[in-house]
């Protein structure tokens, strides 16, 4: 588990083409094999960058989002011991496999745990890339979707194709953004404080709705203030630290505090925070886009989760 890893896509291009010319010619499930464990060994050797270019799906939205949720599973950089392919089932360009981790506690000494990893890989024109992790079940060939996989164009590539498109989408974008944020400023009354989202790393909602909840009463009454709580639980072993939720509320929503501050949540601890709202009309209103920003082990995160339904009588 020691050994250190070039570029994984590097790797790739030079197996597939010795692979074309008849210089290697290995099975797949070797193959598959292979990568599963260069993957594993790369979050084990803290190097979720190459682990997040053997990966393409909507588990993992950057190599912070693949860091977050193994901690949360409790497997980190260095407490990986042994990877056991269990089983691995490959089927023309789709291979589905149960790999077992044994995992050192780190709270307590000498303790192993075994934990299972289920993966689907595809074969693609890089190879084969890891395209699903699944924690919760075993994986099945039914019904897996094969993801359209290719080396990417770099973000100057798109800007020259398409520098003439842009500059036209650009200035109408300005002016309806500009109008938009008037019209959204005179609607709503702000809040004092807010939530600085800069440079933080996309999580996936899959992963965030695990730890948050909302919960309103089950009828709001037209006028009368009702309460929305939240509630976040810390399952990890690390704090979160400036913990907070906006949310957009609509016209037909008056809502006292929009941005909730949670502050620093301990490792298991549970926190909630309220808001006020009162309808002013009947039906189903909802609150758009709530939106978590915290920071965890030095790293900012944002997350937007679906809507929450509230149903006024």
């Amino acid at each position: 588990m020691s050994r250190k890893h070039p570029s994984v896509l590097i790797i790739l291009i030079i197996a597939i083409s010795m692979a074309g010319s008849g210089c290697v010619s290995h099975p797949p499930e070797e193959t598959v094999n292979d990568v599963i464990i260069e993957f594993l060994t790369a979050i084990n050797e803290d190097d979720f960058n190459s682990a997040f270019d053997m990966y393409k799906g909507r588990d993992f939205l950057a190599p912070a989002s693949i860091r977050m949720s193994f901690n949360n599973k409790g497997i980190e950089p260095g407490n990986i011991d042994n990877i056991d392919v269990r089983s691995l089932e490959v089927s023309d360009n789709v291979a589905i496999a149960t790999v077992d981790c044994s995992i050192s506690s780190r709270n307590q000494p000498g303790m192993i745990n075994v934990i299972p990893i289920y993966f689907r890989v595809q074969d693609s024109e890089i190879g084969w890339i890891i395209t699903r992790v699944s924690f919760n079940s075993p994986l099945t060939l039914e019904g897996a979707d094969n993801l359209e996989i290719e080396l990417a164009s770099t973000p100057v590539d798109f800007i020259v194709d398409n520098a003439s498109v842009i500059s036209v989408f650009a200035f109408f974008m300005l002016g309806g953004g500009i109008y938009l944020d008037r019209k959204d400023k005179a609607k709503k009354k702000e809040s004092k404080r807010t939530i600085n989202v800069s440079g933080a790393v996309p999580v996936h909602k899959e992963i965030m709705v695990q730890y948050v909840r909302f919960v309103p009463p089950e009828y709001f009454q037209v006028g009368k203030a009702a309460k929305v709580d939240v509630w976040v639980k810390n399952f990890t072993q690390h704090p979160y630290n400036n913990f907070a939720i906006k949310a957009k509320f609509a016209n037909s929503l008056e809502v006292r505090k929009i941005n909730l501050f949670f502050g620093d949540i301990a490792p298991g601890e549970t926190a909630k925070r309220t808001w006020i709202v009162i309808p002013k009309m009947k039906g189903w209103i909802s609150i758009e886009e709530p939106t978590v920003v915290f920071e965890y082990m030095g790293t900012k995160y944002i997350g937007v989760l679906d809507p929450v339904w509230l149903q006024v009588q």
